[in-house]
């Protein structure tokens, strides 16, 4: 094992922090900055509405959905915020970022075995997205069953996939991973359903 031998003074390790910290507010400054902007510079007369996202297409019968994991309902219309940035500090400090919102994850209650579970995906702006899609279970291993990566999906054009799980084990959640670069602003909506 080597052993660090570098040691800061006081001004030198306030200087470092200091540094770090003036980044970090350029950073979250840049990102609501850009959160802020909105995707096209039209102006609107006052009896213009704000476009109408499309609904999501109803459930089969014999679907339930699925509750979002600390939220209400179980359908997010979300607008894609820049890619998250995490930034190690020097010394004990623990380090510091800017998160993503591209995470999604629904709570699938024990004792409901579905045999299939629904996601549907419908993007309201047209954009490159890279999407993820896994399944989560008790033994923390995860079953990706989606992935695409900066593929163009057109506004409005809904998108189901279906997958089952394990025979022999039952997930505990449903994970959405929706962003990427080319699609900071966008917005979509995502929901997802257990079937029996």
């Amino acid at each position: 094992m080597v052993k660090s031998t570098m040691k800061y003074t006081k001004v030198e390790y306030m200087s470092t922090r200091f540094s770090i910290c003036g980044l970090l507010t350029s950073l979250v400054s840049f990102s609501v900055l850009v959160q802020a902007q909105p995707a096209a510079t039209q102006t609107k007369t006052p009896l213009q509405a704000e476009p109408k996202d499309a609904p999501l297409p109803p459930l089969p019968a014999n679907c339930r959905p699925l509750p979002l994991v600390g939220g209400e309902g179980s359908a997010v219309t979300k607008t894609a915020s820049v890619p998250g940035l995490r930034v190690p500090l020097p010394g004990p400090v623990p380090s510091v970022g800017v998160r993503n919102n591209w995470n999604t994850d629904w709570f699938v209650a024990g004792g409901q075995p579905f045999k299939t579970y629904r996601v549907v995906f419908m993007p309201h702006t047209d954009a490159e997205y890279s999407v993820n899609m896994t399944l989560k279970y008790p033994d923390e291993s995860i079953d990706q069953f989606y992935r695409e990566r900066g593929r163009q999906f057109p506004a409005n054009k809904v998108v189901v996939v279906n997958t089952s799980p394990r025979t022999d084990l039952q997930p505990f959640q449903v994970n959405t991973n929706i962003g990427g670069l080319q699609s900071v602003g966008a917005r979509y909506t995502v929901a997802v359903a257990g079937c029996l």
